[in-house]
């Protein structure tokens, strides 16, 4: 019946709602996304379609790998994410340029920086620390075939504390040696070099991200003949808490896939089969 309750109650349902919800349509489906595969998962891919392969030739992606290889860098905060235009304007401000260097952002966070000219990004390279927003810049040269999110960018540089550090182990070439347990010495900072703070040493070095962070390292010395040994810490600045899983920064622990276990077996995605820390494996890595 026209005038029944079911009618009544759908007439109603459309007085209520407004031109503005009409045109608004119905809500949005989510995007689809594609997660990153882990080594195990793309292992079975491989496997699945080992005859489904693109070939690509050298040939064909040299002209465009010429754009990119001696003017570009991959760029990736390591604490929260910052634009990879934040991260273009700064070095222009900071490296006194001409132009605007060219931000491409890419997936995860990752974002391809290219200059104009190649002695600029080599001067971007060095002259680290590189932060932005008060995140701590990762930055490494463009490398072929990068795909983000599979490989991170494996070079940061930071400047490195050696606290209560022995003032007659205050030598450039004592610190570099010391320092170089935690990464590449690049340069000691003006009061190091120059002995003006001997609370402690401080270099500039470039980090490796891809491995775990050292807390430090004994240190052996010689006394009239005797050994003398005690431990020197190391202190990062401005470098987020590594990973209580593997040690390395740039991602937590809930997000580390370092000890990924593999569904229905014994083995981990990440370590093909070394036992995880604390179970009773001689596995070496953590933090």
């Amino acid at each position: 019946m026209a005038g029944g309750p079911a009618a009544q109650g759908v007439g109603e349902a459309m007085k209520e709602r407004s031109w503005a919800d009409v045109a608004k349509g119905p809500a949005r489906q989510p995007a689809w996304t594609c997660h990153q595969p882990s080594s195990r998962e793309l292992e079975l891919m491989q496997n699945r379609f080992s005859d489904e392969v693109v070939d690509i030739s050298e040939e064909e992606l040299e002209d465009a790998r010429a754009e990119w290889r001696s003017s570009a860098v991959i760029v990736k905060s390591l604490g929260r994410t910052v634009p990879g235009e934040w991260i273009a304007k700064e070095i222009k401000r900071v490296g006194r340029l001409a132009y605007n260097v060219e931000a491409f952002p890419l997936m995860d966070g990752f974002t391809v920086l290219r200059f104009a000219k190649e002695e600029d990004r080599e001067a971007a390279v060095m002259n680290g620390p590189w932060t932005v927003a008060g995140q701590l810049v990762a930055m490494d040269r463009w490398q072929p075939n990068f795909v983000p999110g599979a490989k991170g960018v494996g070079r940061v540089v930071v400047w490195l504390r050696l606290p209560r550090l022995p003032v007659d182990y205050w030598r450039k070439e004592t610190i570099y040696k010391i320092a170089a347990r935690a990464g590449n010495p690049l340069a000691l900072d003006g009061f190091t070099e120059q002995g003006r703070r001997f609370g402690f040493a401080r270099v500039k070095i470039e980090l490796d991200c891809s491995g775990s962070l050292k807390p430090g390292t004994m240190v052996r010395g010689r006394t009239g003949g005797v050994e003398e040994t005690f431990w020197q810490s190391f202190v990062y600045e401005n470098v987020p808490a590594p990973c209580s899983k593997c040690g390395q920064i740039g991602h937590s622990a809930p997000e580390c896939g370092r000890f990924t276990p593999v569904a229905g077996s014994g083995e981990t995605a990440e370590t093909g089969g070394r036992k995880t820390p604390g179970s009773g494996g001689d596995d070496q890595g953590g933090w």
